[in-house]
């Protein structure tokens, strides 16, 4: 049993038992591929069900400025539209940044939300905000929404619901909260892949400690298992959330099946290639494949820091340090959608691209510009949402926003309906969502 602590909430609910978790431990000898054997449960329920959302959330760690990516002002002054020129998409009507011309050619299939915003120009704050879908409060952590997913909907086989793939964000001195379960606990804090680059027997998540056999590793499941009557006279939340995390992991490290998701070498050379060789883009591709795999809910994060690392957080030389960033970015999200796309996932799961806020309208001394959570723009696409087409926009500055105004809580209600979630009753009285709403005209054919 998962026992739940959150505000106005104390109630437990069965959740996947490690005896779920492991019973896929043995398949990789038999034939089956990992599609096989994670598929199987949505391939009983065919014809009976519409199907699954999953999700993938690309987080831009130090706000991207909206000017030069999704939201250009060339009519602005210059020390407001700056020195990069909009170029034309695939949608007639809708310009963005001449340096994302990838972007640009895949921009019917996405939506752009040019009316973002919420109050809070600290970048823990912000990004708490748009992981959670929750602004930020002192008194304890909101889950991220992979966190909520995880909760609400559950693992498939021996797939993690919850995957983040890259750096564990930091910043001082407002910690990057909402990554991890919140108070929904420490068992659902996702499984996390630091390095995609790093080689799967490198994979500190995913392989035995040296010199550990797979049947060691079992045996001593075993010998645990045969204390759980103890453990659980005096269990807390943290030895509930060791106990689930040492399920996953112990289940993931003994199927071969499993962890073929993770091993970026099954990937043709040229796919690799196609998402660029950064941990981000490597990040994305991974993604991908987990998706596949059975993985319901992937962040793929960009950076460490705000700035350190090329994190988003261009205070000086914008144009110099974008130089550099958005290469990477636009080789690796186009070829995530376009990937999407082709093999036939692109309808079933949803693309969010986000930071934790925008940049100021008007560039400042040392030719950066700096924290603006009053508008930004952010990308939303796949899962049948009509792509094409721009929601909201912003005033001629780029300043606030001028119509259709967009808060994360409206985004996490759109995520989590769109996965199938009740955001009308259900997680609202579990206090992960504050306004069911959703984006408006989201699913609406312009």
């Amino acid at each position: 049993m998962y026992r739940i602590f959150g505000p106005g909430l104390n109630r437990t609910c069965q959740g996947a038992t490690r005896r779920d978790l492991l019973q896929v431990g043995a398949i990789g000898g038999l034939g089956f591929t990992l599609a096989d054997v994670l598929a199987a449960p949505a391939a009983a329920a065919a014809g009976t069900a519409p199907p699954e959302i999953n999700c993938i959330f690309l987080f831009l760690w130090g706000g991207p400025p909206q000017h030069e990516l999704w939201d250009p002002k060339p009519e602005a002054p210059s020390n407001i539209a700056g020195p990069v020129k909009p170029i034309e998409t695939a949608v007639s009507g809708i310009r963005i940044g001449e340096m994302l011309p990838r972007m640009a050619r895949v921009m019917h299939h996405t939506v752009l939300v040019r009316s973002a915003h919420h109050d809070s120009d600290i970048h823990g704050n912000g990004a708490h905000h748009n992981q959670t879908g929750m602004p930020k409060n002192p008194n304890f952590e909101n889950p991220s929404m992979g966190a909520v997913v995880d909760r609400f909907l559950g693992p498939r086989g021996a797939m993690p619901t919850f995957v983040t793939v890259g750096p564990y964000m930091v910043d001082a001195p407002v910690p990057n909260t909402g990554q991890d379960g919140g108070f929904l606990g420490s068992s659902h804090q996702p499984f996390r892949i630091l390095d995609p680059l790093a080689p799967l027997d490198k994979q500190p998540s995913l392989a035995p400690a040296p010199g550990i056999t797979v049947e060691r590793l079992q045996r001593r499941d075993q010998l645990r298992a045969g204390m759980d009557t103890l453990q659980r006279r005096i269990e807390t939340d943290a030895t509930r959330g060791f106990d689930t995390a040492h399920a996953r992991a112990l289940s993931l490290t003994t199927s071969p099946a499993a962890k073929q998701a993770f091993d970026l070498e099954k990937e043709p050379s040229r796919v690799r290639e196609r998402y660029g060789k950064s941990g981000f883009g490597q990040g994305c591709l991974l993604a991908r494949r987990l998706i596949e795999g059975g993985a319901r809910y992937v962040q793929v994060n960009w950076a460490d820091h705000p700035i350190n690392n090329y994190g988003f957080d261009n205070h000086g030389d914008n144009l110099g340090r974008l130089k550099i960033q958005l290469p990477n970015f636009d080789l690796a999200c186009s070829a995530l959608i376009e990937d999407l796309v082709q093999r036939g996932l692109w309808d079933r799961t949803l693309l969010i691209v986000t930071g934790e806020f925008g940049r100021t309208p008007k560039i400042n001394g040392s030719g950066g510009r700096d924290h603006w959570p009053y508008v930004y723009s952010y990308l939303i696409g796949g899962a049948g949402i009509p792509g094409g087409r721009v929601i909201g926009a912003s005033d001629a500055e780029g300043a606030y926003p001028a119509s259709t105004p967009v808060t994360p809580e409206m985004r996490a209600a759109s995520v989590f309906s769109l996965m199938g979630l009740d955001v009308g009753f259900r997680l609202r009285a579990a206090n992960v969502v504050a306004d069911a709403r959703g984006i408006p005209g989201l699913l609406t054919e312009a």
